[in-house]
């Protein structure tokens, strides 16, 4: 008999502990399938460099980036060109992809939005840019809701004194 006793705590024992790592299973099944770990839900972000901010930005499904950038570096500015890639060239001074000198060339813009002659922010004013972002396999699109994770730079200058090509920000943005 006590044998007997034995062998149903174990089953017991057993039993309890399955059905506990079933309801485990199921919970985290059920987080992923409502989106719990989607990246919709990440947060988005745009860090800028020091004399810079970040308005407002959203990120096209055709990778068209529309971002209002302030500055605030005593003077105005002059843009001459952005840009906006995946990653860094090797030496981490400009863009890897896409607008690789960051010019004014205006396939790398909304149609009609190029800087061309240059589009001047003041300090402690803003302006909105529309640049396209890129990365290895081309224009950087996407599908709605997926992240891109990525660098802009400007080339401006500052009255008085020379070209700037700088970063100015990191992005960490969703698809809209």
């Amino acid at each position: 008999m006590p044998s007997r006793m034995r062998a149903q705590a174990a089953v017991d024992f057993m039993v309890s502990y399955g059905i506990a790592l079933i309801i485990i299973v199921i919970a985290v099944a059920v987080m992923y399938n409502i989106a719990i770990t989607s990246p919709v839900l990440a947060t988005q972000s745009c860090t800028a460099s020091p004399g810079f901010a970040c308005s407002y930005f959203a990120l096209n499904t055709n990778g068209l980036l529309t971002m209002g950038l302030s500055q605030a570096t005593g003077g105005e500015i002059v843009v001459h060109g952005i840009s906006c890639s995946s990653q860094q060239n090797t030496t981490g001074s400009k863009p890897a992809y896409g607008n690789i000198y960051v010019t004014a060339a205006s396939q790398y813009y909304l149609s009609g939005d190029s800087p061309g002659s240059g589009v001047s922010i003041y300090s402690g004013s803003n302006a909105t840019l529309f640049p396209y972002c890129f990365n290895s396999g081309g224009a950087a699109t996407g599908p709605l809701g997926n992240g891109f994770n990525g660098f802009v730079w400007l080339n401006y200058t500052v009255p008085g004194y020379g070209n700037v090509v700088q970063q100015v920000a990191s992005l960490d943005v969703k698809y809209t």
